[in-house]
């Protein structure tokens, strides 16, 4: 529920910036004036803060699926009797000792 409920809300943050904080036209200034630096550094920044903002979201849905994937392939091997067996072969000393047992 935690999920649906951040995915909506960071889907309408985009949407809403998007639609907010369009582009600003650079080409009516002269390239070596100041105002079409200014221009330039406004919509760097603008696109910087959406790629950061891309980049937090995504990789907080990779640290969860990293996070599920290790604790499902860890209860899968306790479940499994090679665990068990893992063990043993750890303590014994030599291969016939391991046989043995």
């Amino acid at each position: 529920m935690k999920k649906i409920i951040f995915t909506t809300l960071i889907t309408c943050v985009l949407i809403i910036t998007n639609a907010i904080a369009e582009k600003i036209d650079c080409t009516k200034f002269d390239k070596v004036t100041a105002k079409y630096l200014e221009c330039s550094a406004i919509n760097l920044k603008e696109k910087s803060s959406e790629l950061k903002l891309k980049i937090t979201v995504g990789t907080e849905e990779l640290k969860e699926k990293i996070t599920t994937n290790a604790k499902s392939s860890l209860t899968k091997f306790n479940k499994l009797n090679l665990k068990e067996k893992l063990v043993k072969f750890k303590n014994s000393k030599s291969l016939t000792e391991f046989m043995e047992k």
